[in-house]
């Protein structure tokens, strides 16, 4: 069994989604098998007291890793993953390490170029 691939950001385009209204999203150029890594999800770094700070301003793009590490998708530290839109039906899944504080987009199944990636955002994420 080959081992599985890890993406970078020239193996993507971030253009108009196919979800009406949800902006812009992540699409492959290349043929991404199961299990291939997509990306890593990036961004600046913030302790659970900076996140309930009244006075940071509000993100849609916070994935939470651990009380002290918390990644804000947006700015110049993000990267290509934060384009990775909800859908019910997901072709990739989130694998969070609060041991190596990292979150990255794992495949679930093939995706072929010209494909949108998505992920299940879960309940938490709509409440």
């Amino acid at each position: 069994m080959p081992k599985p691939s890890i993406w970078t950001a020239g193996d993507f385009e971030i253009r108009t989604s196919t979800i009406e209204g949800a902006g812009r999203g992540l699409f492959t150029k290349v043929p991404i098998k199961e299990a291939d890594t997509i990306g890593y999800y990036t961004g600046e770094i913030i302790s659970e007291r900076e996140f309930y700070d009244p006075e940071r301003p509000f993100s849609a793009y916070i994935l939470w890793v651990c009380r002290t590490h918390i990644i804000d998708g947006v700015g110049p530290k993000a990267n290509y993953t934060r384009y990775i839109n909800h859908s019910d039906e997901p072709n990739a899944f989130l694998i969070v390490s609060s041991r190596w504080k990292t979150a990255r987009f794992e495949a679930l199944q093939d995706i072929a170029p010209g494909e949108e990636i998505f992920f299940d955002y879960g309940e938490d994420y709509w409440e």
